[in-house]
Parts: C-alpha cells; structure tokens; sequence
C-alpha cells in the first residue's frame, strides 16, 4: 500500500511543504533526503538522495527515551550527512504504512527546529515512487560531509515541559494529544511512560484518524474537520504531543499542512511528563 498525500497537496494553505513524484526532476537547487533505516537505503533509494536515518538523531537521556541529541550532535550529524541549508531539502520515508508518517514528520520537524528555511516532504515517499516505476539505484550514500553555517534555531517548534505547564495553566493555547483513544483515555500505555492517561486539558487528535483505508491522508476538508472537531484552532498556540514525539511529530505536520503557522512539539512527550512521577495526567475522555 502507498501512503499518498496528494488529497492535502490540492487544497492546503502550505502545499509548498508537499513535493509530488512527478515534480522531483524538475525541482532547482533541491536535495532529497532518505529517513529509512540504513538496509533500506542500500537496498534501493531515489537516484541522488542522501540518507540520514532519522532514528539516530534520538537518544536515552536521564531515563526519557526517544529525545532528540543536544544540538550540537544533530547538527554535526546533519553535515556529516551532507544535508545542505543553502538548498531545498526534500525528505522521504518509506511511506508504505500509516507509521512511516511519523518517521518523515520527525525530520522534517528537526530540519524545522534547527534552523533549515525550505524543507518539504515527497507525496507518496518511496513506494509511490517505486510503484510508478521510477528508477531506483543501490548502494551506500556517496555524500560529501560539510560543514554547516550558523542558523536561526528555531526555538518556537520545540516545546519543554515548563512550555506545557504554562499552556495548562494560561489557558492560551491547545495541547494536542496526536495518540490514539484508548492512550488518550489511560485504557493503554506503553513501557516509556510511567502513567497511564493524558495532560489536564489537552484534546485527542489521533493521527491515524487522518488515514484513509488505503493509508493515504484523508482530504483537506477532512483534515481541517478532524483538526476543528477536535477543537484545535488556528491563531492561539498549539502544541502537539505522543509517548516520545513520533506520532506528535506527525501531528506537527498535518497541522503544518493545513496551515496552522502557531505550532510546536513537545519532545519530551508523555515519556518525560510522566518520568518524575510528580506532574498532573487525567484519565478518561
């Protein structure tokens, strides 16, 4: 099955963060970018991509999985993957089940937060690519390291928990719960998060509500319904957030797609809200 977007690419106010297939060979100054695992990438890629596995740039730290490395490291791993600023960096995933979203979603949310001004996902990512019958090469990345210039960290894409505390309390702004219900309710949880249930007054946004049967993205009327029926409203602050920043990332994303420009992501996640034992989490709906 082929993860499509083409539904959002026909009528969002940020089609500009959406490549199509067909529009890759015509695009100037652009770099693809690879987020698949390693084996993947040698398998078989997109002539000319670059790779960078986008599960690296995470790590363990003071017992919260799945944080992003301190910038520094991202930074010097993004160069040493060649993935230049000056150009248009267009990244890919497998984008062959619904999980895949989150994978792309979370580097194009990293090359957001570090400072890189022009960065889109490729519709359909590699199977549609594939299954159009484009042509693929094999073999490891033939990428030239670089070094990167200073950039502009954006700062307002990544949320903290203190950022968090603030929203619950001013009340100025939505928290955006991008997990699935039974999460949300506390029925579920995983490993990572120490408790079971959701942050006082965030709304559930599940990601994969956003997925039609086909694991292509719902249409923008879709979209923007789901975003507003979950009560998520553009102008205020929206922060999204999962267990450990995937499904969130892919939250970001939609969200970005539709347009919402006041949105950021909260790393830590539920992960870290959860680790101290000493922050609030609500149960049921």
């Amino acid at each position: 099955m082929v993860f499509v977007v083409t539904a959002v690419l026909c009528g969002a106010a940020q089609s500009s963060l959406l490549v199509s297939t067909a529009d890759v060979d015509r695009l100037n100054n652009a770099l693809l970018v690879d987020a698949r695992p390693a084996d993947a990438y040698a398998a078989a890629h997109i002539p000319g991509a670059l790779h960078l596995d986008v599960a690296t740039l995470s790590e363990t730290r003071d017992g919260v999985a799945g944080l992003l490395k301190p910038l520094d490291a991202v930074r010097r791993m993004l160069g040493g993957a060649g993935i230049d600023p000056a150009k248009r960096i267009v990244v890919y995933s497998a984008m062959d089940t619904p999980s895949d979203l989150s994978s792309v979603a979370r580097l194009f949310w990293i090359l957001e937060y570090v400072g890189y001004q022009n960065v889109a996902v490729l519709d359909g990512g590699f199977a549609k690519w594939t299954a159009e019958g484009r042509k693929t090469e094999t073999g490891e990345s033939k990428a030239a390291p670089i070094e990167l210039p200073e950039m502009t960290v954006r700062e307002d894409r990544l949320a903290t928990a203190a950022n968090v505390d603030l929203l619950i309390k001013d009340k100025k702004g939505t928290l955006v719960d991008a997990r699935g219900a039974d999460y949300f309710r506390g029925d579920k949880k995983t490993d990572v998060v120490k408790a079971a249930g959701h942050i006082p007054g965030a709304v559930n946004l599940p990601v994969d509500t956003c997925v039609a049967e086909s694991t292509a993205l719902k249409s923008w009327e879709e979209l923007q319904e789901i975003a507003k029926s979950s009560g998520v409203q553009k102008g205020a602050p929206v922060v999204t957030y999962c267990n450990t920043g995937r499904s969130a990332s892919a939250a970001y994303l939609v969200l970005r797609l539709l347009g919402y420009e006041n949105v950021s992501m909260y790393d830590g996640s539920m992960a870290e809200w959860t680790a101290s034992g000493g922050r609030p989490v609500e149960t049921g709906k």
